[in-house]
């Protein structure tokens, strides 16, 4: 079970430190006038929809049995890759 609680650990941890990526973003947009402020309000938003569903699936996880878990884990990894590129986006257009 070792493999399971390492993979729990590491995503929860990543999961926390993309919030604090998150807040920056969103504390960014203070300085931007009304029209891009909403827009990347809205882009935002949608990321933590995906964040909390990405953290629904963790905790879903984490109660499932072993062959269940591993194919939880294939979707869990698509998931995580879809909001890796999404934050990575937006970080990018905020730097730019």
């Amino acid at each position: 079970m070792g493999a399971k609680n390492d993979y729990f650990s590491i995503i929860e941890l990543q999961l926390k430190k993309w919030d604090a990526k998150l807040e920056k973003l969103n504390n960014k947009t203070v300085e931007m006038n009304s029209y891009v402020r909403a827009m990347y309000d809205e882009q935002l938003k949608a990321m933590r929809v995906n964040r909390d569903a990405t953290y629904a699936r963790l905790q879903k996880m984490r109660t499932a049995n072993e062959s269940a878990w591993r194919h939880m884990r294939t979707e869990m990894d698509a998931s995580w890759d879809a909001l890796k590129s999404a934050l990575n986006m937006a970080s990018s257009r905020f730097h730019n």
